[in-house]
């Protein structure tokens, strides 16, 4: 059996990191490539000590247009169901602007990191002593 490679998610690199934490997003393009493009790797995806203050920063600007999209989407859906004369239309159209709009969002996409997994200094010594 092939051993996983742990690649960075930010300068493709095969080096170790923190893992990235497996979410809707990351299954769906693996079920994509496993199914239909038949080129799946299985590699392991990580964020190197390198990349980490670049990945925050994405991280970060991904976070606030999520936040951002959202709310224009729910002030949008809500003002179209306030001005529409047929409320089930209205609201209709909102969710449709909501979906599309978070959608959008996902253009600048970066997975959240699985920070459970990272052992610090603090963690370890507590388990020494006990």
């Amino acid at each position: 059996m092939q051993e996983t490679k742990s690649v960075c998610i930010i300068c493709g690199k095969e080096k170790p990191g923190i893992e990235v934490k497996p979410d809707f997003v990351i299954e769906s393009i693996r079920w994509i490539k496993r199914n239909i493009t038949r080129n799946e790797k299985g590699n392991r995806l990580v964020v190197c000590r390198d990349c980490y203050p670049a990945y925050r920063k994405l991280r970060e600007r991904f976070e606030r247009r999520e936040k951002i999209y959202l709310t224009l989407g729910i002030l949008f859906a809500l003002l179209s169901f306030l001005i529409s004369s047929n409320k089930l239309y209205g609201l209709g159209i909102g969710l449709l602007v909501i979906a599309l709009l978070y959608l959008f969002s996902l253009l600048s996409y970066i997975p959240s990191l699985n920070m459970e997994a990272v052992h610090t200094p603090e963690k370890d010594r507590g388990r020494a002593k006990s």
